[in-house]
């Protein structure tokens, strides 16, 4: 397991609200202000957050609480439950007809993306003296 799993959730977190705002900045000057749009785009980032974030309390409870398993069979549970929630989320948003579809798979994309910028976002904790260790 990942020793400072709580460090490593707020960096990715972090990762894909800084995406989030690049996002909103790259629709701003490609297609307006439209609201539809941007709407979209917001209901997709939170449900990347939203996502991790579910994902790393069941990774989590998963490893340090259960036999292997009970584990395997909560693991899926919170699966079936992410993917009924976003599929609920998503025919709300759809029959609303206030978002954007196209918008929201982008913003759901931050979810990648904050994970790939984390490397960076821990080194610059590092550098600037509130990360974890000294690894760098």
């Amino acid at each position: 397991m990942i020793k400072y799993a709580g460090q490593v959730v707020k960096e990715v977190i972090l990762g894909i609200f800084l995406w989030g705002i690049l996002g909103f900045a790259v629709i701003l000057i490609f297609w307006g202000a439209q609201a539809r749009i941007l709407l979209g785009f917001l209901l997709g980032v939170l449900m990347a957050a939203g996502y991790f974030l579910h994902m790393s309390v069941t990774l989590e409870t998963s490893i340090d609480m259960m036999e292997e398993k009970t584990a395997k069979n909560h693991a899926f549970r919170s699966y079936i439950i992410r993917v009924a929630v976003g599929a609920f989320v998503l025919l709300a948003a759809w029959s609303s007809g206030w978002f954007d579809m196209l918008a929201i798979l982008a913003g759901l994309f931050t979810l990648k993306l904050g994970v790939y910028l984390r490397p960076l976002i821990h080194k610059a904790f590092c550098r600037f003296g509130k990360g974890l260790d000294s690894e760098g």
